[in-house]
């Protein structure tokens, strides 16, 4: 088998490209539908002005889509530096091939809405529109891509443990392809981004009204926006998380966290509202709970049970003494004569070999681990409770922000009534909003797995980043900010200038028509 001393697993790419995704990919994904439904309009309607909408609002796209092709190829170079990447341990996930064909197809497709933009008057209405579309799906597999890997970390399904050399491989391609939580993960992802760009539009569209500028663009702007964001943000709030409860043990220990629920409670379980979770005497001070949510919620039931934190740790401490047998067998010389690859055992009888590797953080040689190593591996598998709690919280309460300033965005825009100047206020400040909700749903799904890099399955055995990964570390968040605050920079020239400062509107001094 490989040598256990130099197993080293970090979390440090998966990390790394949440924050890429959280800063980078909501514009590229969010703007084109909303810059096809403004084209769509037109289309219909033949009105210039909408025309000049969606070339206005391509730009920023187009900016946003620059950026996040740079910080794609620039994470993929140093991916490829890295040799102690996490692909070392899992083996048959096409991530680098799909960055390497996917990010060229995406952008090439963006270059060509962006110059089709600029030469508008070359195009016909069908054409125009057809382009636009097109982008939608294009941009899609940028996010169906990220759901994939992800799902796969949260919820491993057609792979396996590789006793022999204790790498993830994956078997069933399919199953990763469909995997439930790749479905739920791509629609949450999907929904999030729609509601940043929707926010962008609304917010930009408040403040041109509230500056008495590009009054009917502005106009026409937030009403699509306010539309579209309410869409998001309620398919946000409604399909949350459908992966179902009982999946893995690392999605209840996320559920628990979340609810700071230390212990296992009578069915239908309540929901700590708001408490300060004291994770040393594992208790919640000044807990105000709501009777019955959280067991309806995780469980879609009120006859199931939601197993506490202490019972979770429980569970996970015997599958730890498992996965030592595990490794008792292995370091066996009549189990294991010729060395790796020669097993006298199924792996399928030994399920919990990748809890036992948890002990790596406490013991170079799990097989000889003592009774207190164990109970610190299983104390690891519980998450950052108070982080979790607080997180979570934090992005319902944003969330539900979103869903009450689109709603009532919505509700003006039906009146005719959206000139109030304390409801353009309220929409000009509110552009970080989901941008911050999006960063805290990050949050919360890569603390909540915990010790995994792959849940259940292949842990994080490198607590603290060595010295070359720590450069690529800072390399990589450094460009992300720096692309991120570039691609701002620009936005908010752009935006400055407005449909006026370009020539979109009037269109190049009466060159056409207005409506």
């Amino acid at each position: 088998m490989a040598h256990v001393e130099s197993f080293q697993v970090s979390a440090l790419w998966p990390h790394l490209v949440a924050f890429y995704c959280a800063l980078l990919l909501p514009l590229v994904v969010g703007l084109p539908p909303l810059i096809a439904i403004i084209e769509s309009v037109y289309v219909m309607t033949g009105r210039e002005i909408w025309k000049q909408i969606a070339r206005f609002w391509s730009k920023p796209f187009g900016v946003s889509l620059l950026m996040w092709a740079i910080g794609a190829v620039a994470l993929a170079i140093l991916y490829i530096a890295d040799a102690n990447r996490f692909t070392r341990y899992v083996h048959g996930a096409p991530g680098l091939l799909l960055i390497v064909f996917v990010t060229p197809i995406v952008f090439a497709g963006g270059i060509v809405l962006w110059r089709w933009s600029s030469d508008w008057w070359s195009l016909s209405r069908v054409r125009h529109l057809l382009v636009t579309w097109l982008w939608v799906p294009l941009s899609g597999l940028a996010v169906l891509k990220i759901a994939i890997g992800f799902g796969l970390l949260d919820s491993p399904e057609g792979v396996d443990l590789d006793a022999g050399s204790l790498q993830v491989w994956i078997y069933d391609v399919p199953a990763v392809l469909m995997n439930p939580a790749a479905q739920s993960r791509f629609v949450h992802l999907l929904a999030s981004c729609y509601l940043i760009a929707a926010t962008l539009v609304l917010s930009v569209s408040a403040w041109y009204l509230l500056s008495r500028r590009n009054m009917s663009i502005a106009r026409r702007s937030l009403t699509v926006a306010a539309s579209f964001g309410l869409a998001a943000a309620l398919s946000l709030a409604v399909l949350g998380d459908h992966r179902g409860y009982a999946e893995s043990s690392g999605q209840q220990m996320r559920i628990a966290a979340i609810a700071a629920a230390w212990h296992t409670q009578t069915e239908p379980a309540p929901f700590t509202l708001f408490g300060i979770p004291d994770s040393r005497n594992r208790t919640t001070h000044a807990a105000v709970n709501v009777p019955w949510l959280l067991g309806l919620g995780a469980t879609h039931s009120w006859r199931k049970p939601v197993a506490g934190l202490d019972d979770l740790e429980a569970v996970n401490l015997a599958r730890i003494h498992d996965g030592v047998a595990a490794f008792t067998v292995m370091d066996t010389p009549w189990a294991n004569p010729s060395g790796a690859g020669s097993l006298a055992f199924d792996l399928e009888d030994t399920p919990n070999l990748g809890y036992g590797m948890l002990l790596l953080r406490h013991a170079r040689r799990p097989a000889r681990a003592t009774i207190e190593q164990m109970a610190a591996a299983a104390h690891d598998t519980v998450p950052n409770v108070p982080l979790l709690f607080w997180t979570f919280r934090g992005m319902a309460l944003l969330g539900a922000y979103g869903i009450v300033l689109f709603g009532y965005a919505f509700w003006l825009a039906s009146k005719r009534e959206l000139d109030r100047p304390w409801f353009l206020r309220m929409a000009t400040w509110s552009l970080p909003v989901p941008w911050i909700a999006g960063a805290l749903g990050w949050i919360v799904s890569e603390a909540g797995r915990g010790p995994w890099l792959v849940d259940g399955v292949l842990p994080v055995t490198e607590v603290h980043l060595g010295r070359p990964e720590l450069v690529i570390a800072v390399i990589g968040w450094a460009t992300v900010v720096v692309l991120t605050v570039v691609g701002a920079i620009l936005i908010t020239r752009l935006v400055r200038r407005g449909p006026d400062g370009l020539n979109l509107w009037p269109v190049d001094a009466g060159r056409h028509k207005t409506s």
